[in-house]
């Protein structure tokens, strides 16, 4: 291999949607399952639970949908 290394997210947040970094989705949700692509949450503020879509490098989360 010539270390090329190609970056590309798996789910792109969309434009028009909250996103998160790893400090951040740890200051506001408590993870609750990963994989996938996604991440069972439960929001901190109001203890609703849903999940999260994240893409890999860098990580961002985003897309919160309430279960």
């Amino acid at each position: 291999m010539s270390g090329i290394r190609i970056n590309h997210p798996v789910n792109p947040a969309p434009a028009n949607e909250q996103t998160w970094d790893t400090t951040q989705l740890q200051e506001e949700f408590t993870v609750t399952g990963f994989g996938g692509g996604l991440v069972t949450v439960t929001r901190k503020s109001d203890g609703v639970e849903g999940s999260l879509e994240f893409n890999g490098t860098p990580r961002v989360y985003h897309s919160f949908r309430a279960a």
